[in-house]
C-alpha cells in the first residue's frame, strides 16, 4: 500500500466515524429526519417563501403569538402580539381598540409604572410589527427569535433534541409533516421550563 493510498483510506475512515458519531445523538431522530425531508420539499415548492406562527406563554397568565415572514430564504418581517396579558385577553380588534386607562386599571398600574416595568408604552409593548430594516429593534420581548425554518431545524438538530440525562425531550410534526414542536424540560421543573419552539402554523405565501 502506497503512502498516498494509506492517507486516503485514513480520511475515508475518519469521515465514516464522524458520520456514525453524529447519528443517534438526538431524540426522536427518525421522526425528525422524516420531517426534515418534508421541510426540504416544502421549501422547494414554496420558493422558500412562507410565513410561520410561533406560540408562547407563561404560567403567570400571559400568552403571545409571533409571526415570522420569510421571502426567498430571508426574514423580512416579524409581527408580535399578546393574546392574553396578565389575565387580560386581547380584544377582537386588537389592543389599540381598548382605552389604555381601562387596561391599566385592570392591571393595577399607571402608564408610568408600565413603561418602567416593560421599557415602552403599553400598546407598543403588547402589539407591534418590525419590517425588514427594523428587525430586532424590540429587545425586551418574549417574541420568537428572527430565524428561518432552516435555522429552526438546525437548532432542533443541534440543541433542542440532543439526548439529555436530566431532561425530557419532545418533538412533533403536526404542520402537515413539518415541525410543530421541539424542545426539552429539565427533570423536576414545573413552571416555564420549556426550552425550544412551538409552531402553530406554516403557510406558503405569494
Amino acid at each position: 500500500m502506497t503512502k498516498r493510498t494509506a492517507i486516503f483510506l485514513t480520511i475515508i475512515v475518519g469521515l465514516f466515524l464522524c458520520a456514525s458519531c453524529e447519528k443517534g445523538q438526538i431524540e426522536h431522530e427518525n421522526r425528525f429526519e422524516r420531517s426534515y425531508e418534508a421541510w426540504l420539499a416544502f421549501k422547494t415548492a414554496s420558493g422558500n417563501t412562507y410565513r410561520y406562527e410561533v406560540s408562547g406563554g407563561t404560567w403567570a397568565g400571559s400568552s403571545w403569538l409571533t409571526s415570522i415572514t420569510v421571502r426567498q430564504g430571508r426574514v423580512v418581517q416579524r409581527d408580535f402580539h399578546y393574546t392574553v396579558f396578565n389575565d387580560v385577553r386581547m380584544p377582537e380588534g386588537g389592543w389599540a381598540t381598548m382605552p389604555v386607562e381601562e387596561l391599566l386599571t385592570q392591571l393595577g398600574l399607571s402608564a408610568d409604572d408600565f413603561v418602567e416595568r416593560e421599557g415602552e408604552p403599553f400598546h407598543q409593548a403588547l402589539q407591534w410589527t418590525e419590517t425588514e430594516f427594523e428587525l430586532g429593534t424590540h429587545e425586551r420581548t418574549p417574541a420568537s427569535g428572527i430565524q428561518t425554518l432552516d435555522e429552526v431545524y438546525h437548532m432542533a438538530r443541534t440543541e433542542w433534541l440532543k439526548k439529555r440525562a436530566d431532561a425530557s425531550v419532545s418533538f412533533e410534526a403536526k404542520n402537515d409533516g413539518l415541525i410543530s414542536s421541539a424542545g426539552f424540560w429539565p427533570n423536576g421543573c414545573m413552571d416555564d421550563c420549556f426550552t425550544g419552539i412551538s409552531i402553530r402554523s406554516i403557510t406558503a405565501i405569494d
